[in-house]
């Protein structure tokens, strides 16, 4: 059996709506539009950062808002292409890395949820994130994206093992947390059916923990204003318990 070890997400695209199919996509949508309502914002055109397979975007195409998908994997790209070509919706996907990007144009909104921006893995990639973001963003444009916590890979992740057997994949999903790091290594071994054999490849996944006032001070160096710091799906704010933290900012309007 032969061994392949790929960058993340590019195999993983292959059974990842299959293995995320209890994330609630729809209630992560109404969140976003009740945060838009909370802060006044009437977003037309919208970037989702780190977009995946673009559940979230092609529930917001279908709401009627101007979706742009970005994401750095080749592999989930081409599914929500697929995606959104079944379903006969029009949004453009970009590829490339969120830490450094350039598409030439501007949004009222940027969202990049999932995670995704624990994939900074020190506070230089975390700005250099949202130095992006707010050179994509149109004047006073709101920002929301999530991170997970200390408290959510420690308690559900570090030292754990997952798997599963389906008949034309595997996977042997393997965690580590790195507390004097604040690392998440993740090590996922897949087995994919590829006419009559299984071939397996490997991904390394890093995510790095950011706790709330070093996100704040990125922000803020970045040209950002934090509107809020709550528990996933609540407008409440944060505690301790938090597996999940969503932030919104809103970018500062320039006075020149």
């Amino acid at each position: 059996m032969s061994l392949q070890i790929t960058p993340p997400y590019e195999k993983f695209s292959y059974s990842y709506d299959r293995m995320m199919k209890n994330v609630n996509y729809p209630r992560w949508m109404q969140y976003i539009e009740s945060i838009f309502d909370k802060y006044g914002s009437k977003p037309r055109k919208i970037l989702d950062l780190a977009c995946g397979t673009g559940a979230l975007t092609l529930l917001l195409a279908a709401k009627g808002y101007e979706m742009s998908g970005f994401d750095r994997a080749i592999g989930m790209l081409e599914i929500a292409r697929q995606k959104a070509e079944s379903q006969d919706l029009s949004i453009s996907f970009f590829q490339g890395d969120m830490m450094n990007f350039d598409l030439n144009q501007k949004f009222d909104a940027i969202l990049c949820t999932y995670d995704s921006i624990n994939y900074a893995n020190s506070v230089e990639e975390l700005r250099s994130t949202f130095e992006g973001v707010s050179s994509h963003l149109e004047p006073e444009g709101i920002f929301i994206f999530d991170v997970t916590t200390e408290r959510n890979i420690v308690e559900h992740f570090h030292n754990k093992t997952f798997s599963e057997n389906h008949e034309d994949y595997s996977y042997i999903w393997k965690n580590n947390y790195l507390h004097h790091s604040k690392l998440c290594r993740t090590f996922l071994t897949f087995f994919i059916r590829e006419g009559d054999v299984f071939r397996r490849y490997e991904e390394i996944h890093n995510q790095r923990i950011f706790d709330v006032s070093t996100v704040d001070n990125a922000l803020e160096s970045s040209g950002f204003k934090m509107l809020s710091a709550c528990d996933m799906y609540t407008f409440n704010r944060w505690t301790r318990n938090s597996d999940r933290i969503n932030f919104t900012a809103q970018l500062v309007k320039s006075e020149t």
